[in-house]
């Protein structure tokens, strides 16, 4: 038996997604009671955010309803932390300005998917204060001003680019291993999530 060639395709992104749902969760779970290296796990979760990223650009041209597929699939129960996961990448519910466009992600799916998954990772290692030391964090600045640049509505000048460019040459002056204070982390956290709320606006003018 045969299949339409789209909904095939349909379904093997879709098939892709619950996948990468799944080992979110397990990964976080695994990471959570300690038998996973920090190093590892964030490259794994990075990927895993980007790829989710990209099957959702890709789901876009099928009218794809991503709550109708957490109901069907019964995400919540199953996968909770994987979820919560995904839905960072899609922005907070209660404000659509800030929730992403994936029919204007296409146009910039590699650019895109790295930036909102380095900013999401970002986010969640600095709550992890225990490891969030300078030498983890300047590498995912670095690539957040690196994507930036190669985006005509950002460049060097724009807002977002700058303040990340601050942020850089604060921490170039630190030591690599030092643990950053509270109320640094907190700081940087909310300008995080400035950068994140902006990006995904601006997608509209990518």
């Amino acid at each position: 038996m045969s299949f339409p060639e789209n909904l095939s395709k349909q379904w093997t992104l879709e098939g892709q997604l619950y996948a990468c749902i799944g080992t979110l969760d397990l990964l976080s779970r695994t990471f959570e009671k300690g038998e996973l290296d920090p190093n590892i796990f964030h490259k794994q979760h990075k990927n895993l955010l980007t790829s989710i990223v990209a099957t959702r650009s890709a789901l876009s041209e099928y009218h794809f309803d991503l709550d109708d597929f957490i109901e069907k699939e019964n995400l919540q129960q199953l996968y909770p932390l994987g979820l919560e996961k995904l839905r960072k990448t899609e922005g907070t519910d209660d404000n659509s300005r800030n929730q992403i466009d994936y029919s204007q992600i296409k146009r910039l799916p590699a650019f895109a998917a790295e930036f909102v998954a380095n900013a999401i990772e970002l986010l969640d290692l600095l709550k992890l204060e225990a490891i969030a030391t300078v030498d983890r964090i300047l590498p995912y600045l670095d690539e957040l001003f690196a994507i930036l640049s190669q985006i005509s509505v950002y460049g060097n000048s724009h807002w977002v680019s700058q303040d990340i460019n601050q942020w850089i040459e604060w921490m170039d002056r630190k030591k690599p291993g030092i643990l950053l204070k509270e109320d640094d982390l907190k700081k940087l956290e909310l300008q995080v999530a400035r950068w994140l709320s902006d990006f995904r606006r601006e997608l509209n003018n990518l």
